[in-house]
């Protein structure tokens, strides 16, 4: 019984310092970006007030965004890739992309995963040569500029967070 519950604390401190500690934090999100009427974000509504002239503005795309590391709040992403523009769903099929930095980038997400509740696997994916596993998010956000001078703004939901299984 002792080796039984020493080894179940132990798997269970590993679940736990896993998505803190992984090495490569990957998101796959389904962003939101202004168009070129709105190019100059200074004389644009933000994205939470938008009027119907911004929504036509505006395009929605799939994306893989990369952290080499925790991703911290007020910090720009590693890399980041499309996947699909407009977006589609990530559930039931293998989406792929290229980053820059990070190199080529392949996800499978259940079929069922929509209906998971937040933290519960979903799936598996790839990065380079690194395994990750995939789970439910659906909360997390980002914002981060676009462009040359990061003139455009992003708007990014995590439908899914993919950790490094090597921790």
């Amino acid at each position: 019984m002792r080796l039984f519950s020493a080894l179940l604390l132990s798997l269970i401190g590993v679940a736990i310092a896993a998505p803190a500690g992984s090495k490569k934090n990957v998101y796959l999100a389904t962003c939101t970006t202004r168009g070129p009427e709105c190019s100059i974000p200074i004389l644009c509504s933000s994205l939470d007030n938008t009027s119907p002239s911004d929504t036509a503005a505006a395009e929605t795309f799939s994306a893989v965004i990369y952290y080499n590391g925790p991703a911290k709040s007020r910090s720009s992403p590693t890399d980041v890739g499309t996947v699909s523009s407009p977006s589609r769903p990530w559930e039931g099929a293998t989406r792929r992309a290229s980053l820059d930095i990070a190199g080529a980038f392949e996800g499978k997400i259940d079929a069922d995963a929509a209906a998971l509740s937040k933290s519960q696997i979903a799936g598996s994916a790839k990065l380079g040569k690194e395994e990750l596993v995939c789970f439910k998010d659906g909360e997390a956000t980002f914002k981060f500029g676009e462009g040359l001078l990061a003139l455009r703004s992003v708007n990014c939901r995590a439908d899914y967070w993919c950790g490094s299984i090597s921790v």
